[in-house]
Formats: structure tokens, sequence, C-alpha cells
């Protein structure tokens, strides 16, 4: 749940994108929907009453591309947005925690662990966290959050000296790379809708064709509390499909590229994918002046790479059945958006990290 804040050059915020997850979708166990509607009674997530669309190729001619609007939901399934940015749940969640004084919120760290003691030994704290050589604290319990600490070249865990059951995570999950491009358009997009799903299942070569690196364009200026004056500009994200993230970010042109050339590369193909179907998606929405429309002028634009959006399983029936891996012996617990029958959505991960919560109570007598 990510946001990225455009700041002028006194550091006033003058506008804004969820670059990340996109929104939270209706819960689908009790515990989850009692913890939205705290959220919601709290002022964290409103829902999202915008206009969705999925364009699609009903045949192998570009001419049967087919965009439909979806109806407004009478099922009670709604679309949740974090208020007044999608980071703020996570930051509300934190400052909660800190005012009640039960945790010390640090960030901008990159934090690195050292396996220090055996309690049971010394009947000191087993973990110490580092930022560099900078000792940020000695803990009794170790939280992973992100699968990829699990692989071998990653220095956070590097000296932690953690349960090879933990490490064995990279046999069964791999990470789904993404890209995503933030425009700020100075004037509004005279498009039909406020989010856009491309479906690539319904003919991938004729979507490939038409729609290239797309899989998601969303006007983020539609979400609530993201209001817009004539002033600011009209904010949209796009987010890739996972083939065509794969195959740009594997160019022979990007190999032993710094960052800031990945993240251009990808802005410079997104935004002309972009612009290049709005004609196409006007007309296929029933605009009859889809050829003459004249595109807004982009006042912002910049690319993100995403090296683990998602988890894809070779064997999820391992993560299926369990929330979280606990290891009592050395107080250590894993969890995250791979554990549990909702993996890879924000419902799951809230579960598997209430689950670790749990364990550790539990192991601590309380």
């Amino acid at each position: 749940m990510s946001t990225r804040r455009v700041t002028d050059e006194s550091g006033n915020q003058m506008y804004q994108f969820d670059h990340g997850c996109q929104y939270i979708s209706t819960p689908k166990t009790e515990c989850f929907r009692k913890e939205l509607e705290k959220w919601k009674e709290r002022g964290w997530v409103q829902p999202w009453k915008g206009t969705f669309a999925t364009v699609s190729a009903a045949s192998t001619s570009s001419s049967d591309i087919e965009l439909s609007i979806e109806e407004p939901s009478l099922d009670g399934k709604e679309k949740y947005v974090g208020y007044p940015a999608m980071n703020t749940v996570c930051e509300n969640l934190l400052l909660q925690t800190k005012s009640e004084q039960t945790i010390n919120v640090v960030t901008g760290k990159q934090a690195r662990v050292v396996a220090a003691h055996s309690e049971a030994k010394t009947g000191q704290s087993p973990w110490q966290l580092y930022h560099k050589d900078e000792l940020l604290g000695s803990y009794d319990w170790l939280v992973v959050t992100d699968r990829n600490s699990a692989q071998e070249l990653r220095p956070d865990l590097a000296d932690a000296n953690v349960n090879m059951e933990f490490k064995k995570v990279n046999e069964h999950v791999q990470s789904v790379k993404s890209c995503t491009t933030m425009i700020a358009f100075d004037e509004p997009l005279p498009l039909p809708f406020d989010g856009l799903t491309f479906d690539y299942n319904s003919n991938k070569a004729v979507m490939k064709e038409e729609f290239k690196s797309l899989g998601w364009a969303a006007r983020d200026s539609s979400k609530p509390g993201r209001s817009r004056n004539n002033e600011s500009p009209e904010c949209w994200v796009l987010q890739s499909n996972p083939e065509e993230a794969l195959r740009l970010l594997e160019l022979e042109e990007l190999q032993g590229a710094t960052l800031p050339q990945i993240r251009e590369k990808i802005r410079e193909q997104m935004v002309n994918d972009f612009i290049d179907c709005i004609p196409t998606l006007m007309a296929k929405s029933g605009c009859d002046d889809s050829k003459q429309v004249s595109t807004p002028k982009i006042v912002d634009s910049m690319g993100h790479r995403w090296g683990a959006a998602f988890p894809s399983f070779i064997k999820q029936e391992l993560f299926k059945e369990m929330e979280c891996q606990v290891f009592p012996e050395q107080q250590f617990v894993a969890c995250g958006d791979y554990f549990g029958t909702y993996a890879a959505r924000v419902e799951g991960t809230f579960l598997s990290g209430r689950a670790a919560a749990k364990e550790v109570l539990k192991c601590v007598g309380r």
C-alpha cells in the first residue's frame, strides 16, 4: 500500500499517486470485515465509487475490441481505498500503536539483523537490528514480512542464521515483477471510466498488439480525498501486465542499467502505450469524436519498477493451509502476502500478520 507524493520547492504537496495496491476488495472473511469496519469508522478508508470498465478482444481481429462498463454493484461488493492515500492505513496503524507506547517506530533505515545471542544461555535478547554500523536495538523476537528476505543475496538476514525452513520459501514461491507509471495531465482525460482492466485472457495476441504493456489504468484523482481544483493536474496510474513487465525489464539495453535508467524506460514505454490507445478506448466507449480527441498536456510523469509485486506459487498448497511460519526455538516468525487462502491480497496479508502476532503472544505466555 504505497503512495508517491509530489511536492513543490517549498515542500508543499501538489499531487499524489497510489502506485502500488490500487484498492481493497470487499472482505471475504468475518475477521477482516470487522477490521475494515474499524478503519472506516476511524476515517482511514472510504469506498471508491468510481466507474469501472474492462477492455477485451472478442476475436482475432482488432476491430472486435470491446469495452464494457460495469454496472454499479448491487450485491454489496465495493472497492475501498485509504483516505486520503493508500498508505494512510499503514501510517495510522503505526501511529496508533506508537501513541499507546507499545512500539517504537523508526523509518528510513536499511535494517540488517544479527543473531547476537541464544537467550536460553545468556538471558539476553537474541536479535540485534543494525542500520549499517548503527545499533538500532536488541529484540526478543524477529518478525520478517518480506518473502524475498529468504534470498541468499539479501543482506538483511545474511548474519541472522534463521531457520532453513524459512530459506526454502524460494523453492515454492516466486516473485512477479511489475512496472508502474504515474502521469499528471493538466486537464481531465475524456474517458468515461475511472478504472480500466485490460483482459488478456480474451485474446492475448490482439490485446498485446493494441495495448502492449498495459494491464490496468486508474484515474487516481477520482478516489476520495484526492480532490483536484482547476489548477491541480489530473493524476493517472498505469500498471503493466506481468508478461510485458518481464519482457520490458529483460530488454538487452536495460541489462546493467541503473535504476533511474530502468525507470525512464518504463515511463517512456507505458506513457506512449497509453496515449496511443486513448482514441481506441474512446471509440469503443461510444464517443463519436474519438479521432479528433486532443490529449491534455502531460505536466509530469515517472516510472517505477516493482521487483516483487506479487507472489507466484510453484507449490501453493504448502502455504495455503498456514497463515504464518513460527520457529519458537529461534524466536522468529515469518508472515506476509504469500500465506493463506487469500494470498496476494490486502486481506490475506492482514490475516497473516494477525496470525503471527497471536503465535508470538502464545509463545511469551500472553
